[in-house]
């Protein structure tokens, strides 16, 4: 049954991706705001920062580490045609490499190598939950002059030292956290929150492939078939128990 969804969620995506260009995609003000804030920070000529928290590829973060890296892949690629550098935190050692690569591939896409450092990807104390983390980032952001802050990935409580530096100096920020406790944090504290699966769309808002357009229709297909079997699977249910 597993390989039947699998292949039907396949032949959706190409069949999307080849009418790409009609689908209308669900507004995001999350990925909006991304947009327009690093173009604000190319104008400016002030920097961008992402960061990938604590998402660490040999654990269950490792999806959100995957997805993170992708959004900051796009957002350098953006903010490589100003001047200040584009960093990107995070505090598993196993990540590192993840985001220099894309780092190295946003620079590589705008011909811009010889401008690469490797340090451009920092990491801070490792652990869940490291306030360490959350006070050498927060510092950063205001060290940096970083004006657009995205938070996506693994986070706890210790998202607030962050997000109470990027309000207090008006600094945009869209957050997320596949966590539960930092993603009441993100909602209360960010002036942009991504919320749930939202943060697997980020290759279809920010770059607009088709292949990538097409996979978020299915996404959402998908889930709107989910939600209509178990409203049935409930009527039935409530039915079979009135008889």
């Amino acid at each position: 049954m597993l390989y039947v969804i699998v292949l039907l969620a396949l032949l959706f995506t190409i069949l999307a991706a080849w009418r790409a260009r009609r689908l209308p995609l669900r507004p995001i003000e999350a990925y909006n705001a991304m947009l327009s804030g690093v173009s604000e920070a190319v104008e400016t000529g002030r920097a961008t920062h992402i960061s990938l928290g604590s998402s660490a590829l040999q654990d269950s973060s490792a999806v959100s580490a995957i997805a993170g890296a992708e959004i900051a892949y796009h957002l350098a690629a953006r903010a490589g045609l100003g001047d200040k550098a584009t960093t990107i935190s995070l505090s598993d050692p196993t990540t590192l490499g993840l985001a220099q690569d894309r780092l190295w591939r946003a620079y590589r896409l705008r011909m811009r190598l010889g401008e690469y450092r490797g340090t451009l990807a920092r990491w801070y104390p490792s652990g869940p939950l490291s306030l360490a983390f959350a006070a050498g980032v927060g510092e950063a952001l205001l060290d940096d002059d970083n004006v657009t802050n995205v938070l996506v990935g693994r986070f706890g409580p210790e998202m607030m030292l962050i997000a109470e530096n990027a309000t207090r100096y008006d600094r945009l920020l869209v957050a997320q956290s596949d966590r539960i406790d930092g993603q009441a944090v993100a909602m209360a504290a960010a002036s942009f929150p991504l919320v749930g699966e939202e943060l697997y769309a980020g290759a279809a808002y920010l770059d607009r492939r088709p292949i990538h357009l097409g996979g978020v229709f299915v996404q959402d297909l998908f889930r709107y078939l989910v939600v209509a079997i178990i409203i049935v699977l409930a009527i039935l249910t409530f039915l079979g128990a009135r008889l």
